[in-house]
């Protein structure tokens, strides 16, 4: 009996264990904010009214949270995944020479985003030779 419970014993608390770890993946931690929110996600005035863009602040296309610019009017998460990806921008206009949104959105945006943020892309440095 005591063999069956010593083997019996480690397969219960894995499992245990992996259950409890599938129930943790509600929302990211405050520091990643790379996939939040998802594509399929959409934000609720709640979530919109904690972002600059509704504080009456500009929104920095080079240094704002996906969440940041998915709040902007007609961005939403996929669009800010993409402006993230298209990054660094050196002026806003540079939205639509990228052809990372559409004119109609850009339009609604425009007063409301800046590139004031850091315009190179910070690569870890190497050893020196």
């Amino acid at each position: 009996m005591k063999t069956f419970l010593a083997a019996f014993l480690p397969v219960v608390l894995l499992t245990a264990m992996s259950c409890a770890q599938q129930d943790q993946q509600a929302a990211p931690p405050p520091g990643d904010q790379s996939s939040y929110p998802s594509t399929t996600h959409k934000m609720t005035p709640a979530e919109k009214k904690d972002t600059p863009s509704a504080n009456g602040q500009p929104v920095d296309l080079n240094s704002a949270s996906k969440k940041d610019l998915a709040a902007l009017p007609g961005v939403g998460p996929d669009y800010a995944q993409t402006i993230i990806d298209a990054r660094p921008f050196s002026s806003k206009e540079d939205l639509l020479k990228k052809k990372v949104i559409p004119q109609s959105t850009y339009d609604k945006i425009q007063d409301r985003v800046t590139t004031q943020g850091p315009k190179k892309q910070s690569l870890p440095e190497g050893p020196k030779h």
